[in-house]
């Protein structure tokens, strides 16, 4: 009986958390999933059109270097490329980092869409 009562006080001291307080902590940690996670995805939106907005003033600034250096004023992305003024397929240097596209109109670079 007393290797029983031994047995029955060594369980009882062992440490742990019981079930509600797991429930307790998962539920805690959903809500501030809930709360954090649209607002990170929203921060990347902001991060993609500046990240845009950056790459069109990049453009804009190939732009005008190829009109000094190559005397034409006809700039499309495939003189930009071909010349070296961008790196990568006309494709590639065309679309900003949101997905729109840019376009070159009149020497000027812009975001469409």
């Amino acid at each position: 009986m007393k290797r029983l009562l031994k047995l029955r006080k060594k369980l009882k001291n062992k440490d742990g958390f019981t079930l509600i307080e797991m429930l307790i902590v998962i539920f805690i940690i959903a809500i501030l999933l809930i709360l954090i996670v649209p607002n990170i995805t929203n921060n990347l939106d902001t991060a993609k059109d500046k990240s845009s907005e950056a790459y069109v003033k990049t453009v804009q600034s190939q732009i005008t270097a190829y009109e000094l250096n190559e005397k034409d004023s006809d700039v499309t992305f495939a003189k930009l490329v071909e010349k070296g003024y961008l790196e990568g397929t006309v494709e590639e240097v065309s679309k900003a980092p949101n997905g729109k596209t840019v376009v070159i109109s009149n020497g000027k670079a812009s975001l469409q869409g």
